[in-house]
Order: structure tokens, then sequence, then C-alpha cells
């Protein structure tokens, strides 16, 4: 398995995503995209904190339109993003809140996918 820089990756487009931030496992990017909002807004205790340190677009409270999907356990809704944005989002508040992140990356056969048919792998640790 072919490991990339974590800061600098390959299209995650037409891509399988699992892993861990923190300890926490994720199943696929948009859980990998919650999963690291929970751990950061635990870390902060607030929203405009956690507004302040993603690049995701979060509203505060319940909102389903436009592709959000509510986080019951924060309080705030996040729009979902393709695998790239997702890592990308990821490892921004793993930096921030200083934890580590890792992923198995498994690229579909697909000829649009940057690796088809491959595995690689994406760690950043603190």
């Amino acid at each position: 398995m072919r490991q990339f820089d974590a800061k600098r990756p390959p299209s995650l487009f037409h891509t399988r995503v699992r892993g861990e931030f923190d300890s926490a496992p994720f199943s696929n990017s948009n859980d990998l995209l919650r999963i690291a909002h929970i751990h950061a807004f635990k870390k902060t205790g607030s929203f405009e904190e956690l507004r302040k340190m993603t690049r995701a677009q979060v509203r505060k409270g319940a909102y389903s339109d436009e592709g959000y999907r509510f986080v019951p356990e924060i309080g705030v809704s996040i729009q979902g993003v393709d695998a790239g944005h997702a890592w990308e989002y990821a490892l921004r508040l793993a930096v921030h809140v200083k934890v580590p992140v890792k992923a198995e990356i498994e690229w579909r056969h697909n000829d649009k996918a940057a690796h088809p048919g491959e595995r690689g792998f994406l760690c950043w640790m603190p």
C-alpha cells in the first residue's frame, strides 16, 4: 500500500475512505467530516470557535437543505462534501486540536480515478 503526503494527497474522487480521527473510527468521507467536527467542537467548546477553525460550511441547529446534515451530538449542521474536501477539512481540524488522523484509501476501478484499483494510506500525527 502506498503512503501519500497527508497535506498534498492525490485526487480522492472515486474512492472509498476509512480510518480513524484520533481514536474514533470512520467508514466513509462524510463520517470522517462528522467525527472530526464532533471532536473539534468538544475541544473548543463553542460553535463560534468551531466556525473559525473549520473550512466546512456549518450552521448552528438542525438544517437539512442544500446538502446539510444535522449532527445532534453537537447541535450543528454540516454541508456534505466530496472525499478530497472531507480529508482537507478533517486534516485542518486535526492540526488545530493536535490529534492524529489516518485513512486507508481505495480507488475504485474507474478511468477517472487517480489510481484505479489501487490502495493508499494518508496519515498525520501531531
